[in-house]
């Protein structure tokens, strides 16, 4: 039998990628599974780990996904030459290190990936609350989370009951472009208000984080002295290197965690068509392509948002805009659109998973089943029936 990792058979590749719509689809899949609330957070990891140092993380750990994502490709093309009912994750897992390791990643995939997902309806509530508010101030707050909570939960769940991945291939455009429309409003907010010694202030006006409304992300030393309480930052502003090895720790998981779409991968690959899953150009390709794509989407929204407000830039950074700014209104709908269609591709391996353990009960209650129908029959006539045991 062939080793589960030896290298593929060296195969042509497609004529023309470029040309191919499977090819995009699975870039546009791949690229909306990681795509999320984590692009929000980019701009206060480029805060901890600088402008320079961020950009290199981004790109550090972008090329990592992209090799972590062209293996797991490779894997499930070994896998389905032994076992051609491989599909998912785990069963890839199971195929190479047995029933075990697949038990254990199953429960790890069905943890991280529910807890994802409800984590993707707080943060809807989180980013249609003050579009809801400014429409119906007298409503009481938690009231509205709880029916946007409700709402979103019943437009997920319609998405979530499309039976391949590859359908949600609309979806997945939508969400890049209204992640799209998010970077152009920040980048363009950067043009017109760059962070600067002096003049790094924001419109949100009072919050937790600045009870006085006036706290500004790049003091000079005036200013600190005149009042330090608006200054978090002190007079040190928009950096090109982390400060510390504290805050460039902090800054590593919310780089990479947004760059994880390896799970959804051994899916997207399930539903390649043949010419596809024989090449390992187009591997290579679809690693390198969905990669490339959140690095573009990624890369000016980290440095635009750390940009723009230096030391006050916020976990949310559309947090540091004001609710009576229509533009910031604009980013929050396309946020809270991302969040929808990427609610999907987080639930989809965990219902993989669940099927896949459904059949696995069914199967071990079918021959218990069988089992028991043989000791009675033995017990009853003293050997077993025709045809349901060996010959006697």
């Amino acid at each position: 039998m062939q080793p589960l990792l030896n290298p593929l058979a060296a195969t042509s590749p497609p004529r023309s990628l470029v040309r191919d719509g499977a090819f995009w689809t699975a870039v546009l899949t791949t690229a909306n599974a990681a795509l999320g609330a984590g692009v929000l957070a980019y701009p206060i990891a480029f805060q901890g780990a600088g402008l320079a140092g961020g950009s290199l993380l981004l790109l550090g750990f972008a090329t990592t996904a992209s090799v972590g994502l062209g293996a797991v490709f490779q894997c499930m093309s070994a896998a389905r030459r032994l076992d051609p009912r491989v599909r998912d994750y785990t069963k890839m897992v199971g195929a190479a290190y047995g029933t075990t390791a697949e038990a254990l990643v199953t429960v790890l995939i069905v943890l991280y990936v529910f807890g994802a997902c409800w984590g993707y309806l707080v943060l809807l509530s989180d980013t249609l609350g003050p579009l809801v508010r400014k429409v119906a101030p007298a409503v009481d707050e938690s009231l509205v989370r709880i029916l946007l909570q409700c709402g979103s939960t019943a437009v997920c769940i319609g998405l979530c009951s499309l039976r391949s991945i590859n359908t949600l291939k609309y979806s997945s455009a939508l969400a890049v472009a209204a992640v799209l429309t998010t970077v152009v409003m920040l980048v363009r907010n950067y043009a017109a208000h760059p962070c600067t010694a002096g003049d790094c202030a924001t419109a949100a006006g009072p919050t937790v984080w600045c009870p006085s409304g006036e706290c500004s992300g790049w003091c000079t030393a005036e200013q600190l002295a005149a009042a330090p309480t608006n200054c978090p930052g002190g007079t040190r502003g928009v950096a090109l290197w982390p400060s510390g090895a504290e805050p460039f720790l902090g800054a590593l998981p919310l780089v990479a965690f947004a760059l994880q779409c390896h799970i959804q991968g051994a899916a997207v690959y399930h539903e390649m068509p043949p010419r596809l899953q024989s090449s390992r150009a187009a591997f290579a390709a679809i690693a390198g392509a969905s990669s490339c794509l959140l690095i573009l989407l990624y890369l000016p929204t980290g440095l635009a948002g750390y940009g723009a407000f230096g030391a006050i830039t916020q976990g949310d950074i559309l947090t540091n805009f004001g609710v009576d700014d229509p533009l910031a209104d604009v980013a929050r709908g396309c946020i809270a659109v991302t969040a929808l269609c990427a609610y999907p591709m987080q639930h989809y391996p965990a219902r993989l998973v669940l099927h896949n353990v459904w059949i696995a009960m069914r199967a071990r209650a079918r021959a218990r089943g069988e089992q028991r129908r043989l000791a009675l029959w033995r017990r009853l006539f003293g050997r077993p029936v025709c045809g349901r045991g060996s010959a006697g």
